[in-house]
């Protein structure tokens, strides 16, 4: 059957608009040139064509439509009409500057009224200071997340910016400087109008007597800066921030309300922590734990070194690794109460916390465990303890958890010890991995101490590490992957063992017999020997003092004068305190003046 004239013009006008439909991705390149508007004649079958902004959905007026060699542009509405032509398909192109065809957008009632919406190509903005409402000249905005990385503007004299030719999809970044880094999705938006606050503080960190204190931590948030040589920091980041919590080894904390001018100066105060060690029978004892308490009441002693993790964890922590392995968690005490006793008379709290010499553990994780070459269990020292391997970062993050839940008990300070290899036993059997050389131990011990760092410090927990003394000696790792320089500077405090009666004749220079009898020299010697080896760290150091007995080979016994001329020579050399150790509990009160 042969159409009829009413089906042979609709199949014309659709025939047209289907031309015009496949051209409308054609991305327009020149501007309006010419404003010429057909008319139509009478009787004749007319296409609409609306025109509008694809975000806002508004009409646009002034739009050029090309319809073959006519040129059509938008009125008012948004909107052209013109009639279908008889003899063959319409060629039409759309042409808006800052804008591109979006051929999503095209869609018609079916009986010659058509819709296209152009996507906005433009962005612009202005950035201004939120508390002056004064412009932001200068800072870099740019269009990331997107193929061409040429989109960028710097905002003029008046902190406006224009970036024209942006496609879909990306994200507007604004780089500021003191004002920081701003960055979101552009959406639908094409206007930014951004109050930008400042998002720097800087000052200067001073002691008592307003020497400059290089190395001290200026910390908002997760935001942290160091002083530098002359004590001063700039810290990024913080535009939200009310205050700055300053802190440097050996001095106490100062909390700081950030000024109007951004600028917070400090002043810190020397802190002395001197300590004695509880260990865990007496931390069992209610009776114990307050005889060691009066014990620092009466005498200078300021602080209590407290264990909660050697062979098992004495309280009942939730970190899930220990909660898995049979008998690891055993609890003796309460921590919350026995903090809040020691809080209500000033007294600095220490977590020592015992890391890779963890027998338990080892029994029931072989995978993670320094195994025997030639019998296939574990490895065992000298006093039948099995260790763990240093070398498993699986290890690292469990002590790390269960140092950060110390922190979040209340400890002031948490403290690794036995954070090292393993030293007396048949080494030559010990299976540790394929590499076991210097290199790879430091960086085991290094790279555990160092993500500890990196996750304890920033909140506010002090970080402590008990070390041979003997690694002050000479600047290697003594076998047991402890390297002074490398940890210095990742700890608040670092902790040698510098026993005398631990040493050897000869270790010490100034002493003339055995060190065990020259207690004030060998303390002074060894810390003088690490303070060269890392330059500038006095206030690190916090050494651990023998205040007991070691009866081998001849060694006489330990007076309080003793302990008295080690204390001395700590103080002589500038350390921030030190720490007895007697592993009974049992101090010399008369080495110590009255509280």
């Amino acid at each position: 059957m042969r159409a009829g004239p009413a089906q042979t013009s609709r199949g014309r006008r659709w025939a047209a608009v289907s031309w015009w439909y496949s051209l409308l991705f054609l991305v327009p390149v020149t501007i309006l040139a010419s404003t010429w508007i057909v008319g139509h004649a009478e009787g004749a079958e007319l296409v609409s064509i609306s025109v509008s902004d694809q975000y806002t959905g508004e009409p646009l007026s002034g739009v050029r439509l090309v319809a073959g060699s006519t040129e059509l542009v938008t009125d008012s509405d948004g909107r052209v009409r013109f009639p279908v032509p008889n003899d063959g398909p319409l060629r039409l192109a759309a042409d808006a500057p800052g804008y591109e065809v979006v051929g999503s957008g095209v869609g018609g009632d079916g009986k010659g009224d058509y819709q296209v919406s152009l996507r906005p190509t433009s962005v612009t903005g202005a950035l201004v200071d939120a508390g002056s409402g004064e412009p932001i000249v200068g800072a870099s905005v740019s269009i990331v997340g997107i193929a061409d990385p040429s989109l960028t503007a710097t905002t003029a004299a008046d902190g406006t910016f224009r970036l024209e030719g942006v496609p879909s999809g990306g994200r507007l970044r604004i780089d500021a400087g003191d004002y920081g880094v701003v960055e979101q999705p552009l959406g639908e938006q094409t206007r930014f109008e951004i109050p930008m606050a400042i998002s720097v503080v800087t000052g200067q960190v001073v002691n008592a007597v307003g020497d400059p204190l290089p190395g001290a931590v200026v910390q908002a948030g997760e935001a942290a800066a160091i002083t530098g040589d002359d004590g001063r920091y700039r810290l990024s980041g913080v535009q939200e921030a009310s205050e700055v919590t300053v802190s440097a080894s050996g001095y106490g904390d100062v909390t700081a309300s950030i000024s109007q001018d951004r600028v917070v100066n400090a002043t810190l105060e020397q802190a002395m922590i001197k300590a004695a060690y509880a260990n865990q029978f007496a931390l069992a004892d209610p009776a114990e734990v307050d005889r060691l308490i009066e014990l620092i009441d009466t005498t200078e002693l300021n602080a209590l070194v407290i264990d909660i993790k050697q062979d098992t964890i004495y309280y009942d922590t939730k970190v899930p690794f220990f909660r898995e392995l049979e008998g690891m968690v055993v609890p003796l005490y309460d921590p919350s109460a026995l903090l809040a006793k020691l809080d209500e008379r000033g007294i600095y709290s220490i977590a020592r916390l015992v890391v890779f010499k963890d027998p338990l553990v080892a029994e029931q994780r072989p995978d993670l465990t320094v195994m025997d070459e030639n019998t296939g269990e574990p490895w065992r020292d000298f006093n039948g303890s099995a260790w763990v391997n240093a070398f498993f970062p699986e290890l690292w993050d469990a002590n790390i958890e269960l140092a950060l839940e110390a922190g979040a008990l209340g400890f002031d300070e948490v403290q690794y010890d036995y954070v090292r290899f393993p030293s007396d036993g048949d080494l030559t059997t010990a299976d540790f991995g394929p590499d076991y050389s210097q290199e790879a131990r430091e960086r085991a011990i290094t790279g555990f101490i160092e993500r500890s760092s990196e996750r304890i410090r920033p909140t506010g927990l002090k970080l402590a590490a008990d070390l041979f003394g003997m690694i002050a000696l000479r600047d290697n790792d003594q076998g047991i992957g402890q390297r002074l320089s490398q940890i210095v500077p990742l700890v608040d405090y670092v902790s040698l063992m510098v026993y005398p009666s631990h040493y050897v004749e000869g270790n010490i220079s100034s002493a003339p017999g055995h060190p065990n009898d020259y207690p004030y020299e060998t303390v002074f010697e060894t810390l003088q020997l690490a303070e060269q080896l890392v330059p500038g760290t006095a206030s690190k150091h916090r050494p651990w003092l023998q205040d007991f007995s070691y009866p081998v080979n001849g060694l006489r016994d330990y007076t309080a004068e003793d302990v008295a001329a080690q204390i001395q020579a700590a103080e002589d050399f500038g350390a921030s305190g030190w720490m007895l150790w007697n592993p009974a509990n049992e101090y010399s009160v008369d080495a110590l003046d009255p509280g």
